[in-house]
């Protein structure tokens, strides 16, 4: 068994594993073009908008028309469309975020269950660990939709930990953007913080975590000293 009392770690994917070339720009636009054509105000949502705030903008939106939950779901269902497209496109651009898959490898041998909490596409996250060689090392994989709520809200960690068969408080989320330490957060679970992401302690904002790496591979060492 791991050392500690912590028994299994929950990884983000895009910018703590791996890195791709996802379009996100232009994955935003068709988003917006889809909402805008179904009762969202032109000008309400931008590419600058993380992918949660888009989601979260249209649905105060759709509430203050009352649209119809049936059409919403469909609506949904056509922004889930244009999410996975943009990701799949992307598998030929992964690539590990250095020293990823032998850290993983590292932590799975000293007896830790592995797992990935993503807002991407369950097939995305699948192929993409399997391009670095990382995939046979985890123990689950939970996708976009696979979570009664996703990064950041609480739900998201809570469901990840009882897949896992364990507490919050023996559980760390890694991750290297705010949203995932927010859901940390919110789950009342350890974070651990990585300076992996495209935009460096800029993902941050204003408040940094307790536990910040400029490398994946800091954490093996630093989880036998808990």
């Amino acid at each position: 068994m791991a050392p500690g009392k912590i028994k299994g770690i929950v990884f983000d994917l895009d910018g703590t594993l791996i890195y791709s070339s996802i379009d996100f720009p232009k994955m935003k636009r068709h988003m917006i073009e889809i909402l805008e054509a179904n009762g969202v105000p032109q000008g309400l949502l931008t590419v600058k908008d993380l992918n949660v705030e888009i989601f979260e903008k249209a649905e105060r939106a759709w509430d203050e028309r009352g649209k119809p939950e049936s059409e919403r779901a469909g609506v949904r269902a056509q922004l889930e469309e244009a999410m996975n497209q943009g990701e799949l496109e992307a598998i030929a651009t992964v690539e590990q975020v250095e020293e990823a898959t032998e850290t993983v490898r590292k932590l799975k041998e000293m007896g830790y269950r592995l797992a990935i909490l993503t807002r991407s596409h369950h097939a995305y996250a699948v192929e993409a660990l399997k391009k670095i060689g990382a995939y046979e090392y985890f123990d689950l994989i939970i996708g976009r939709n696979e979570a009664p709520k996703p990064k950041p809200y609480a739900e998201a960690m809570e469901h990840t930990a009882e897949l896992m068969g364990m507490r919050l408080d023996e559980v760390v989320l890694v991750g290297d953007h705010r949203l995932d330490m927010m859901s940390a957060a919110s789950a009342g679970c350890l974070f651990v913080g990585v300076r992996t992401g495209r935009r460096g302690d800029e993902s941050w904002g204003d408040q940094k975590p307790e536990a910040l790496f400029d490398s994946i591979s800091d954490i093996p060492a630093y989880l036998e000293e808990l």
